[in-house]
């Protein structure tokens, strides 16, 4: 699927989110920034610069900064994975942000409302409507194809037989969730489908430098619930390097 960006900058917060990336990047060269390496090379007959950000909101909106301002990508795409907060998602599904909200952000209640940007007026951030199309197609793409890349006993490991793809909310904070901290970010952001700890903090980076297009991606490594803290380990090592690379590959082939 072509999108209509020439050069667009990749990030995943671990090393497994971006491993299988860096694999299939071709003309591949490497800068040093902010304590980063960039890549920059291409994916299928896309111009990318992929980078590994590490976790958290910070360090993401460092990243996406340099991003920005040192290697002018004209979009970014953030890839990996979450925990889920809604019922009906399962470890493996994929969730594509139509927006993004910080769970943990709230200034003096009387002034601003749970997740707004103080001074700024903004609670939700959209994502690129354009962007967020063909990162859906893509994932159903990579669904449909999931026995041809992922065999089935390792997906037997955390249950997963057909992935699902949902369009929707993702909630950013920085916490690992999970247990009785599931339920406060639910009450907190009731619309958010999963919980990152990067994405969030991008899309504020991407709004306050002229609404950079951006589209965040995240497979459904736990369920956020009391076993979220062995789940995630074994999806991250199993599944999510297969995740990113399969679904970045169809959305830029």
């Amino acid at each position: 699927m072509t999108v209509a960006h020439a050069h667009i900058g990749v990030i995943g917060a671990m090393p497994e989110e971006v491993q299988r990336l860096h694999e299939l990047l071709a003309d591949e060269t490497i800068t040093e920034r902010v304590g980063r390496r960039f890549h920059q090379g291409r994916l299928g007959d896309q111009r990318v610069t992929l980078v590994q950000s590490r976790i958290g909101k910070v360090a993401a909106a460092i990243t996406a900064t340099t991003m920005i301002r040192d290697f002018d990508v004209g979009a970014i795409v953030f890839t990996g994975i979450a925990g889920a907060l809604a019922d009906d998602l399962r470890i493996g599904d994929v969730v594509v942000a139509t927006d993004l909200i910080q769970h943990d952000l709230q200034g003096p209640p009387e002034m601003f409302a749970r997740g707004e940007i103080p001074l700024a007026g903004v609670v939700e951030i959209r994502t690129d409507e354009t962007l967020t199309a063909a990162a859906t197609s893509a994932a159903r793409s990579f669904a449909d194809d999931i026995d041809t890349i992922v065999d089935a006993e390792r997906r037997a490991e955390l249950g997963i037989d057909r992935p699902r793809v949902h369009a929707g909310q993702i909630a950013t904070g920085d916490e690992f969730i999970e247990g009785d901290l599931k339920a406060v970010v639910r009450t907190r952001t009731p619309e958010a489908l999963c919980v990152d700890m990067e994405g969030a903090a991008v899309a504020q980076v991407c709004l306050e430098h002229g609404d950079v297009p951006l589209c965040v991606i995240r497979s459904i490594s736990d369920l956020a619930s009391g076993t979220a803290s062995i789940d995630f380990p074994v999806f991250l090592e199993v599944l999510a390097q297969h995740y990113s690379a399969g679904i970045l590959a169809r959305m830029f082939a």
